[in-house]
């Protein structure tokens, strides 16, 4: 009796190790908050390095003092300028981890001290050098706000995919190297991938990993990597599992993930330990399983997810209140498979149901694809209801259907056009400049007069264009059309179909005040 007695107070002890009383106490959001202090004690002035401190506070709305994310950003400030906005010669991560973060506090990562952080993903060969992991972090990174890269450059959202659907391993997993999947690796791929997730290829793809995620999974909802039983990787799979929708706790694959998770939790000092063997909590081990916790939470209140920080875009903001005197934009009831994570997914929603863009039969909007200079004819002269009997008189535009000739007839005839040659070139890409001037042109057209600013916007980038592009930019600017990006306009740059949903969408809110 008393060997079974001794045999049962040991298994007890070895039970309340494993599982310590504090992680079956304690709730997700209640850890989140234990965990967002410890970071705050562990980083009390943010500098560069401490990007995932801050996705992990930003992103989960935590209460920092009203100078924190300053802070930081006036260090980051410093610290690009005295690298000459050089982060890293071969360690691409440390660009595509700032973007993140930045976008996270509602900084503009295209000017960070007079530096560009987004076009330094331009080099596909320098992106990908470290590894896969490379290129996930600059499809999340570039997907944070629908950050658009120079046409010329080599790297493009297909090609990281691409290239990451190619690293699948034959188990179905990822890793840096070898054959057989790591959890975090595998994990990851499917963060950077989640927001194509109803693309045929890329469904298939993570709906492989997914049944490998739960091959390698212990009885009690462990993960070992690199042949340790570990907090990171549990909390990688739940991050992946949110950004895909999946609700771990309610699928019975995946239903012991926090079970395994909390077990890591150390309730002395708030934190997460790396291993269990530890006895106090790990610094990187927490900011992984704080940003966890965020992710989770998101997914539970309905909220973007953990890298979707379009919420947090300067004039994107679901949250900020209409302009006095003018009218609001209800969206139709539609849904684009490649939208729901999109940062323009209102405006979007908004054009369709004026009837001003369509969706592709797909049910895709393809909102990052450019907008041709005969698709901005066309939307204008169908918000305005131009119409034309005659003929523009350009050579090039023969080859169209007599609808689409007409659409630019009329666009013609109510000087929205002002072409110098005999030639439209519709089906190029149309630029920020080209279109400002039109939209101009179509508001002088419905009022009756031209509007003439009282002093030109101030944006940095418009001051060698022409005086009637100058004043085409600033009635953008001064009706809250298009704002600009921190000081600039980007003039050459091509308009994608999701800035032009934005575009229009204002554009008839001033016109039908």
């Amino acid at each position: 009796m008393k060997q079974r007695l001794s045999l049962l107070i040991m298994l007890l002890a070895l039970l309340l190790i494993a599982v310590p009383v504090s992680a079956q106490q304690v709730s997700t959001a209640e850890a989140y908050q234990t965990t967002g202090q410890f970071i705050v004690n562990k980083a009390p002035n943010p500098s560069f390095g401490d990007e995932w401190f801050i996705i992990a506070l930003a992103r989960g709305e935590y209460n920092v003092s009203k100078d924190y994310y300053a802070k930081y950003y006036d260090n980051v400030v410093k610290h690009v300028q005295s690298v000459k906005g050089e982060l890293h010669k071969r360690k691409y991560t440390e660009y595509s981890r700032l973007i993140i973060a930045l976008t996270a506090i509602g900084k503009d990562p295209t000017n960070v001290g007079g530096y560009n952080i987004v076009e330094k993903l331009s080099d596909f060969d320098n992106v990908v050098w470290q590894g896969p992991n490379g290129a996930y972090f600059a499809l999340i990174a570039l997907d944070t706000w629908g950050f658009e890269l120079p046409k010329t450059t080599t790297t493009t959202r297909e090609k990281l995919i691409q290239h990451i659907l190619a690293k699948q391993l034959p188990d179905g997993g990822w890793n840096l190297t070898g054959a057989k999947a790591d959890p975090d690796m595998t994990a990851m791929a499917i963060q950077a991938l989640s927001t194509y997730k109803d693309r045929a290829d890329v469904k298939a793809s993570i709906n492989k990993a997914l049944d490998t995620l739960e091959n390698l999974q212990g009885a009690n909802g462990s993960y070992q990597s690199w042949g340790t039983t570990n907090l990171e990787s549990v909390a990688q799979i739940i991050t992946a599992l949110a950004s895909l929708n999946i609700d771990p706790n309610k699928d019975q694959r995946f239903n012991k993930l926090f079970e395994s998770f909390f077990t890591f939790y150390n309730a002395k000092d708030g934190g997460f330990k790396h291993v269990l063997t530890e006895s106090v909590a790990n610094g990187m081990a927490t900011e992984q399983a704080s940003y966890t916790l965020v992710a989770y939470n998101r997914l539970l209140a309905g909220k973007t997810k953990l890298y979707d920080t379009s919420d947090k875009k300067p004039n994107n903001n679901p949250s900020t209140p209409a302009q006095p005197n003018q009218s609001t934009v209800s969206p139709a009831k539609v849904s684009f498979k490649d939208t729901q994570s999109h940062w323009a997914k209102a405006d979007i929603e908004a054009a369709v149901a004026k009837g001003l863009l369509k969706g592709y039969e797909d049910n895709t909007f393809k909102p990052n694809n450019n907008l041709t200079r005969v698709q901005a004819v066309s939307i204008l002269v169908r918000a305005l209801h131009l119409t034309s009997s005659g003929n523009a008189p350009f050579t090039d535009i023969d080859s169209y259907k007599e609808e689409t000739k007409q659409e630019i007839a009329a666009a013609y005839d109510a000087n929205i056009l002002v072409e110098k040659s005999n030639k439209f070139s519709p089906s190029s890409s149309i630029s920020r400049e080209e279109l400002a001037v039109m939209l101009a042109n179509a508001f002088t057209h419905k009022t009756g007069k031209p509007y003439i600013p009282k002093n030109i916007a101030p944006l940095n980038d418009i001051a060698k264009l022409t005086k009637n592009s100058q004043q085409a930019i600033t009635f953008l600017y001064d009706f809250d059309i298009a704002q600009g990006s921190n000081g600039l306009f980007n003039p050459t740059n091509f308009i994608t179909r999701a800035h032009a949903a934005k575009m229009y969408v204002n554009f008839l809110k001033v016109i039908e005040e």
